[in-house]
């Protein structure tokens, strides 16, 4: 109630159009119904955990091969056009799952998904900023994002109950009907205006990109929170991927991960709308070393519970990952210029895959050598470092 009256106020205050189509296609694109049993829907085609982490890798390598230079599309040609052709990725990207039978086939979906994720994930955050910055409301933006940030969580709650009981038939309905919010969101982004920002002269995506990487290597603040963006993301990524695998081991009944892949979406898209309240009261610094020491914390402790106490310690921390994201945009926008942000914040995505390409393969091994529980004990462990690394970031003014 209180995230659909801010969404109203939002309406009434902003003139563009932007944020409420935004607002809409975030939601109608987390309807991913088939998320509950993805890493299932992959087991049940390539059969072992091993196969099924490969997969994400892949993905997760091409993002980094994309995801730099699409930040400097997005920079040099328009956000509008790259969100559509995102959307556009998105819906071939899902074309392959549907047909998917062997690996070839499930790569083409790893590829396409992440050509769509590397297209969106900086020029999201573009188009919001430069749009409010438009209308000099630019101080709002972790609000606003926070609230988009909520949406997509919100859609995939309400999705993951719908696929819960789509999947009791076969695990591949949930993905047939994908579609239609998939092809939804894509005629949302139609009707987006492109907002003004500031563009360089020349169109050369290389020489964009080399700038992008010089102004990160010159700046501490944004070597800290891309350093620590690049150890959350890929560990608590990978957990997060194979965690219908850890539910399984853990004797979850799948009837219920519907249920389960909702309350983790719903506790992230509520962390996701505390997150500017949060942050405001405690500094985004403070708040940020707080939220990446309780989240790790929880998930050791699922590691030694059972049953629905498992589910909880597993979940809880998804309210961490909805608190920390928009204080994490918030800081990266701050240091860069509009001309930069999409290319600077992909880059941030850049080394965050980088991680997860690396991570996700020898997560699978452990899982594979001893058990799930034990692979999701040491990235846990792994992730205490962060809270270290984010002392680094420098005070507020």
């Amino acid at each position: 109630m209180y995230l659909l009256q801010s969404m109203k106020n939002e309406r009434i205050q902003i003139k563009s159009r932007n944020i409420p189509i935004m607002y809409a296609t975030t939601a109608i694109g987390g309807m991913l119904f088939f998320l509950p049993v993805l890493a299932l829907y992959f087991q049940s085609k390539l059969y072992t955990a091993t196969n099924v982490a490969l997969v994400f890798s892949i993905e997760a390598i091409c993002l980094v091969l994309f995801e730099v230079p699409t930040g400097a599309v997005a920079d040099l040609f328009g956000r509008k056009k790259t969100l559509i052709l995102s959307r556009v990725a998105d819906l071939s990207g899902l074309t392959f799952l549907y047909f998917a039978r062997s690996m070839p086939m499930f790569v083409g979906y790893a590829v396409f998904n992440a050509l769509a994720r590397s297209l969106s994930s900086g020029t999201e955050s573009a188009m919001f900023y430069d749009t409010l910055k438009e209308e000099g409301r630019e101080q709002d933006y972790k609000k606003i994002i926070g609230i988009n940030y909520a949406l997509w969580p919100l859609g995939a709650s309400a999705g993951s109950i719908i696929g819960g009981y789509l999947a009791k038939d076969t695990l591949q309905l949930p993905v047939l009907w994908t579609f239609v919010p998939v092809t939804m969101a894509l005629m949302g982004c139609f009707l987006l205006t492109e907002p003004r920002y500031q563009r360089v002269e020349h169109r050369n995506i290389f020489r964009h990109m080399k700038a992008a990487f010089k102004t990160i290597s010159g700046n501490k603040q944004l070597l800290v929170l891309i350093s620590a963006s690049l150890v959350m993301m890929s560990l608590g990524e990978t957990i997060h991927y194979l965690s219908p695998l850890y539910f399984k081991f853990k004797l979850i009944p799948i009837q219920h991960f519907g249920y389960i892949s909702a309350l983790t979406y719903g506790l992230s898209s509520l962390g996701h709308y505390l997150s500017h309240s949060f942050a405001n009261r405690l500094g985004d610094k403070v708040s940020l070393i707080i939220i990446t020491l309780i989240s790790p914390i929880l998930t050791l402790a699922a590691t030694f519970a059972g049953g629905w106490g498992t589910v909880i310690l597993f979940t809880l921390p998804s309210i961490c990952f909805g608190l920390k994201n928009p204080v994490i945009d918030h800081l990266l926008n701050k240091e860069v210029s509009s001309g930069q942000r999409a290319t600077v914040i992909s880059i941030n995505s850049f080394a965050s895959q980088l991680g997860i390409a690396a991570a996700a393969p020898l997560f699978g091994f452990i899982a594979q050598t001893f058990n799930i529980n034990r692979a999701v004990q040491a990235s846990a462990l792994v992730l205490m470092a962060v809270p270290l690394m984010l002392l680094l970031l420098k005070d507020q003014e």
